[in-house]
């Protein structure tokens, strides 16, 4: 490992008063010692600020903002960052003390990313719960073709944006940022740089720890603002690349990955508003690609993602009702599919 290499680590804060203080803590601790946190108050009403000025650490950066979300706090960052690397963590969350080292320990000169495992982590209890999707084992993605993508879809990985050593360059030289203004930003986020990194790193170790029983987190609501989220990153995925690049077939999988994750929400957790559900139906039918074989997914998997954009071009009522989550695990569900490619192939 080259100790020489900067890691920059943003850190967005807001109300964050009860974790930020052992969150500065596990970054100050690291194993690894050249970084530099840079560590945005956004726009915080509580006692955030005081907490983080009470770290001395020359390698911490501290600014303070008007409230502007998420988005544009790791944007701005993202500006102030001059490290050869980027790490998001948020304010909630922990950094294992060797989560750095685990992470740049895989670099080798060609990778653009490298993803850690991630533990889900209740605060309460200081414990582990689970892991987050993630490859059991080490795997180096050479992702010209789009390898990370159809992972995603088939194995379903966390999308997040914390817990992946980002190369700085990559992202400057490709213009990554944050769409403003939306929940789920992580979603657009993922679909971007997998899109645009040429090489992709998977590591076993657990490098980062996720808090999942923070209330206030807007994992744990399921309102408008989060299925509008979703509804601006396949739109913003349609206009910005599949229509650019309608050779790349994996573009017209992967929205129709995320018509999945809306219209599972929407049946299994949701309880939207009638205008909320309108903009679902038109956003599906004006999002609307179409699909070639050349992508690297079993048969299966191809009719049942072209069903599901089928089944999205409908009402509502009718979605909910037709909608299965797994393309093959009853007979009925083979017999709708087994129907759909009946039809379709007229």
């Amino acid at each position: 490992m080259n100790n020489s290499n900067l890691i920059s680590i943003i850190v967005p804060c807001f109300n964050a008063s009860y974790y930020v203080k052992d969150v500065l803590e596990s970054i100050q601790n690291q194993t690894y010692k050249n970084i530099e946190c840079i560590i945005i108050n956004d726009g915080s009403t509580d006692d955030t600020l005081e907490i983080i000025n009470t770290f001395s650490d020359e390698r911490f950066h501290i600014y303070s903002q008007e409230n502007k979300g998420l988005s544009d706090t790791r944007n701005f960052g993202l500006e102030k960052a001059i490290g050869d690397f980027i790490l998001f963590c948020d304010s909630d969350d922990l950094l294992p003390l060797n989560a750095i080292e685990s992470l740049l320990s895989s670099y080798t000169g060609r990778e653009d990313i490298i993803v850690g495992k991630t533990a889900t982590y209740t605060w309460e209890k200081k414990e582990n719960i689970s892991v987050l999707p993630h490859p059991k084992e080490k795997q180096v993605l050479d992702n010209k073709n789009s390898e990370a993508l159809i992972k995603n879809i088939t194995e379903g990985l966390s999308p997040i944006a914390q817990n992946k050593l980002y190369r700085n360059s990559f992202l400057k030289e490709n213009n990554l940022k944050f769409l403003s203004g939306i929940y789920h930003e992580d979603e657009l986020w993922f679909f971007e740089t997998m899109f645009k990194a040429e090489n992709v790193t998977f590591i076993p170790e657990i490098t980062y720890l996720y808090t999942v029983d923070n209330a206030h987190s807007i994992t744990k609501k399921n309102s408008d603002k989060n299925l509008l989220g979703y509804l601006s990153v396949i739109k913003t995925i349609f206009n910005k690349y599949y229509l650019q690049y309608p050779e790349k077939g994996v573009i017209a999988y992967y929205i129709s990955y995320l018509k999945k994750i809306i219209i599972g929400n929407y049946k299994h957790h949701s309880n939207y508003s009638t205008d909320a559900l309108r903009e679902m139906e038109k956003t599906f039918q004006e999002v609307n690609p179409a699909f070639n074989d050349n992508i690297n997914l079993k048969r299966i998997e191809k009719t049942y993602f072209k069903f599901l954009n089928h089944v999205s071009l409908k009402d509502h009522q009718s979605i909910k009702k037709e909608y299965f989550n797994n393309p093959v695990n009853s007979l009925r569900k083979h017999f709708k599919i087994l129907i759909f490619k009946l039809f379709s192939s007229k």
